[in-house]
């Protein structure tokens, strides 16, 4: 299971996040460049959506070890989701007040607190696009109870599948859902937590087999980078082509059920299979060791850059200047993404995903015995 270069990594994941996560930057910006005059960026921003949140928890659960201690499990939860929604909301915050006096001439502060306040809700509004690590949280402490209980591959599988195909048939009844549970929409993204939850199992369950097919018949692979994008390319429009629409987990809008599946698992297929013919490099690596940072960075950008930088784009409607446009401003926003990133890493790791670090600003916050920490400060 472990490669040469790394005791805990494999290089065919980490390039398989790295992909994914450049499908995170070019979808989220070439949204912008949607007009009334051409349909090129709404379908290819539907392609990518049809599957590109599902392959994240897919190889999520690629990494899930089995629950010895629940609470110790809530913790480094905690510690490696949690944490880092409010360390990017505290990196946010100073860009919202800088927006809102530069857009508004004011700092707006009242509508600054309910982005504050919806952090309460776990619905991270000073950047929207860390609802991923919420979400993930919430399946994973889910996840990890379940796990006390079954612990068998074959289980875990049909309790996956059960998650999957339930939380499509609930998504799409959400008003009657919320009506019959009083959990609203997008509290803490509990019903998108619960489709997160079977791509997640069937990721943890599926994994294994994958790793054996790579070690045993790697080529077989090949053809199926073909099979999943053109069989994605033939199925993802289908699932409800109408004007407007778009598979989005966030808001727990996915269409048809069956639509919705085989488009998912066709997209993961095609980036997996991808991912293991093409051979590893630093870029790769870098990108795939740093999505959580990543995922966080890309909400700066979709909050305050990418409009502006897609309203300078002339409405054109011609499909290889829209894609390169995207292009050039995805691989653009990454590389500027680079120093950001090492200095995060340098100075405060255990803020954004790696609280196991010791140094050099903050120690090893999971060896923190945090009950007794809090006790002690009661007590002066």
């Amino acid at each position: 299971m472990l490669n040469k270069k790394s005791k805990s990594r494999i290089e065919w994941v980490d390039t398989a996040k790295a992909i994914g996560m450049f499908l995170v930057f070019y979808g989220h910006f070439v949204k912008n460049l949607y007009s009334e005059t051409n349909d090129i960026a709404f379908l290819q921003h539907k392609y990518i959506y049809a599957f590109h949140m599902p392959l994240f928890f897919f190889i999520s659960g690629f990494y899930f070890k089995p629950v010895t201690s629940f609470s110790l499990k809530f913790k480094q939860l905690f510690l490696r989701r949690l944490l880092p929604v409010f360390a990017f909301a505290l990196l946010s915050l100073p860009l919202w007040l800088l927006y809102n006096f530069i857009s508004y001439d004011s700092l707006k502060l009242g509508t600054v607190a309910k982005q504050l306040l919806s952090y309460g809700r776990g619905n991270p509004q000073l950047n929207i696009i860390t609802w991923f690590l919420v979400c993930l949280f919430v399946a994973e402490v889910i996840i990890a109870a379940i796990t006390t209980i079954f612990k068998k591959p074959f289980a875990l599988f049909i309790i996956g599948f059960v998650f999957l195909v339930g939380g499509v048939i609930i998504s799409n009844r959400i008003e009657q859902f919320s009506a019959l549970t009083g959990i609203d929409k997008n509290v803490w993204f509990i019903h998108t937590a619960i489709i997160a939850i079977g791509f997640y199992l069937l990721g943890y369950v599926i994994y294994p087999y994958i790793n054996k097919l790579v070690t045993a018949a790697k080529w077989a692979f090949i053809p199926l980078v073909f099979v999943g994008f053109v069989g994605l390319f033939f199925t993802y429009n289908i699932n409800s082509p109408f004007e407007g629409f778009n598979v989005n987990m966030i808001y727990a809008q996915y269409g048809s059920l069956l639509w919705f599946i085989i488009s998912s698992f066709l997209g993961i297929l095609g980036i997996i299979s991808l991912s293991i013919i093409l051979k590893s490099n630093k870029v790769f690596d870098f990108i795939g060791k740093n999505t959580l940072i990543l995922i966080g960075l890309n909400g700066i950008f979709y909050a305050f850059i990418n409009k502006y930088l897609g309203s300078l784009y002339p409405d054109n409607g011609i499909w290889w200047q829209i894609t390169g446009y995207a292009l050039v401003i995805s691989i653009l926003s990454l590389i500027v993404c680079y120093p950001v990133i090492n200095v995060l890493n340098k100075y405060v790791p255990q803020l954004f995903g790696n609280p196991r670090q010791d140094g050099p600003l903050l120690p090893n916050l999971e060896a923190i015995n945090w009950r007794e920490f809090f006790r002690k400060k009661l007590r002066q």
